[in-house]
């Protein structure tokens, strides 16, 4: 059916016809990386574990994570910030380009995020991954319009299957958090702790502390 024909018809098939588009288009949106360059799970990646729901949920923390702070927030801010560098598939600074605002069926709010791929801290990019990617939030909190133009944290975990194939976590890109993370992957790899090539399976023997 041509979807531009049916619009222009008055009755139910024009909504049905509009519908079945754009969810194409978002279905789509997230299986193209093999051949655009976007973002997505390597081969032999292990599939999703929904106990770390709460670390990669596809939203973005506001504020940099106090380090030295004892507050309530701060400490728990400091738990998930450590667990996300365990379980994290790769760690990349990312520089923030556009933001915009989409309304799904049922009234779902969902933003998008183009960002540009900056320096990987920890693990490795698939190959043919393309600078420029295009990352999805969801929730009701929203990145602020004045983040474009700024650096942030990126924290991403494969999930093959899924669309797009990853969750992901963003916060800002502070310079004392950086130098933790590039301090703390230094330490891992020369006392041999840090296994890239193990990936998610050598994570799932740490046991049940993810998201708790």
């Amino acid at each position: 059916m041509d979807v531009r024909r049916a619009a222009r018809r008055p009755g139910p098939w024009a909504s049905i016809a509009l519908g079945l588009s754009l969810a194409s288009w978002f279905a789509c949106a997230g299986c193209r990386h093999s051949q655009s360059g976007e973002l997505g799970a390597p081969a032999g990646a292990g599939a999703w574990d929904t106990r770390l729901d709460q670390l990669f949920d596809d939203r973005f923390t506001p504020s940099a994570v106090e380090l030295s702070g004892r507050a309530p927030g701060d400490v728990l801010d400091q738990r998930r910030f450590s667990q996300r560098l365990g379980y994290a598939d790769v760690i990349a600074l990312v520089s923030v380009e556009q933001v915009w605002s989409r309304t799904l069926f049922g009234g779902q709010p969902q933003q998008r995020v183009e960002v540009t791929l900056g320096r990987v801290l920890r693990g490795s990019l698939p190959r043919k991954t393309t600078p420029a990617q295009v990352l999805v939030l969801r929730g009701a909190e929203e990145l602020p319009a004045d983040a474009v133009g700024r650096v942030m944290l990126m924290f991403v975990a494969w999930a093959p299957g899924e669309i797009p194939a990853y969750h992901h976590h963003l916060m800002p890109a502070d310079e004392k958090v950086i130098e933790l993370i590039e301090a703390m992957v230094r330490h891992a790899r020369k006392a041999g702790k840090l296994d890239e090539s193990q990936g998610k399976k050598k994570r799932r023997k740490r046991g049940g502390e993810a998201g708790s």
